[in-house]
């Protein structure tokens, strides 16, 4: 690899190669049976050149096609969108543990021994239920080196348990899922029983919610729509052209001083840790809202030189991207919170919620999996509801609590969030 690097400064080339080896195992069920079983190994290789001014970048997943791969780098180049920046010398990068031989070592009887188990449990709620259940393992080398000496390999391991079911009883239509993943061998498969069970039992009993005004509280993955529309407006790019909100607008005040959003590429165990992003800068850790406050946004080379700020380890050549995005979490247990509701709406699952203009902030969805709250206790599902809140709005004067369990959605740990004033519509049940 270090030859492609010094033909590309021959040729007058600043470049960045980036590559990655991959050897992934999975184990499928499909309706409660053991279905498929793939090994797989990939390999692909990035280059970026900078020569004249303009960027090219090119793509290969052949081990000898280093030469084809500069041609075509350098050819996108001469075609290629203006940069304003260099690749960056190398800095010191953290040392994060996301390596655990026991999910290398991890053998494929083990994966169907806990396979079967989820989707025997799965069939035990009905025999006629649809179950399926997923267990993956892999391990990754990334390597990136460039033209002024960096040169840094990271191996990484993930290990992902997923499982759930669809359910049809007569006009009903009931779908749930819950999973692990994790890079070491951490798993719970109580807690996911528990969870499509839950489900199971009360999805089956639909109830009628007037529309009007209700405290919710969103699951972390309902709360992943929610924080959609911050990540686009806390994008450099969208910052830099004027297009975002948060322009001009480093430390202020925008959120509940509840609400913090942390950027962490150094996270031990993350799914989206890396030592360096996929331009040569070093990752780190980076509060994006801190107590409230506006304190950075996402930034790639380019944005960051527009804006007059530093990167933070969150580049590529198409943009910024968090490697592991972080709420912090607050000091109620969720089932406090829950008992704490007199009358509202429990959202897990939503459909549509992102779509629209995220920077109006507006966030507008049907609720495909949602239940109503009657003195602290979830009483059955809500269906044909829409939700509707305004993140700008809500998260600054009607944020209620955050929880202290937080789950791994796999580049995001987010708590459960229980926000005031959210509009529901829709028609009875």
């Amino acid at each position: 690899m270090r030859k492609l690097l010094d033909d590309a400064i021959s040729k007058g080339c600043d470049a960045t190669l980036i590559t990655s080896e991959t050897k992934n195992t999975s184990v499928s069920f499909d309706f409660n049976r053991l279905k498929t079983i793939e090994n797989t190994e990939s390999l692909n290789m990035n280059l970026q050149v900078i020569k004249a001014g303009k960027l090219g970048v090119a793509n290969s997943t052949r081990a000898e096609g280093e030469d084809e791969l500069l041609e075509n780098a350098m050819n996108v180049a001469e075609y290629g969108s203006a940069v304003s920046y260099g690749f960056p010398e190398p800095e010191p990068h953290a040392n994060p543990k996301v390596f655990d031989r026991d999910v290398q070592d991890l053998n494929v009887d083990q994966m169907i021994f806990l396979g079967d188990e989820l989707a025997g449990f799965i069939k035990s709620l009905d025999p006629s239920i649809h179950g399926s259940v997923d267990i993956q393992k892999s391990t990754t080398q990334k390597g990136i080196s460039n033209t002024h000496g960096l040169d840094a390999h990271l191996k990484k391991t993930a290990f992902v348990i997923s499982a759930g079911f669809e359910f049809v009883e007569g006009q009903n239509l009931l779908s749930s899922w819950d999973w692990d993943i994790s890079t070491t061998m951490e798993y719970d498969l109580a807690k996911i029983k528990v969870k499509l069970k839950e489900d199971f039992d009360l999805g089956r009993n639909n109830v009628s919610v007037k529309p009007g005004v209700y405290d919710v509280a969103f699951t972390p993955m309902g709360f992943s729509d929610v924080i959609t529309p911050i990540m686009a407006c806390l994008d450099g790019r969208t910052v830099m052209r004027g297009i975002s909100p948060l322009k001009d607008r480093l430390g202020e005040k925008i959120f509940s001083p509840s609400f913090s959003l942390i950027e962490d590429g150094t996270l031990d165990g993350g799914l989206g840790t890396q030592l360096y992003d996929n331009q040569g800068v070093v990752c780190r850790r980076t509060p994006l809202i801190e107590n409230g406050v506006l304190s950075e946004y996402l930034l790639d080379l380019e944005s960051a030189h527009r804006l007059g700020r530093q990167p933070i380890g969150t580049g590529s050549p198409a943009g910024a991207s968090p490697n592991n995005l972080l709420v912090s979490p607050g000091d109620t247990p969720w089932e406090d919170l829950l008992k704490g509701m007199k009358k509202g709406i429990v959202i897990d699952q939503t459909m549509g919620a992102w779509a629209g203009n995220p920077y109006t902030g507006t966030v507008t969805g049907n609720i495909a999996l949602g239940y109503l709250v009657v003195d602290g206790k979830k009483i059955g599902r809500v269906k044909n509801c829409m939700f509707s809140l305004n993140v700008f709005t809500h998260l600054k004067s009607n944020l209620l609590a955050m929880s202290k369990e937080t789950k791994n959605l796999g580049k995001a740990i987010l708590p459960y969030c229980l926000i005031e004033g959210v509009s529901i519509a829709g028609r009875d049940s």
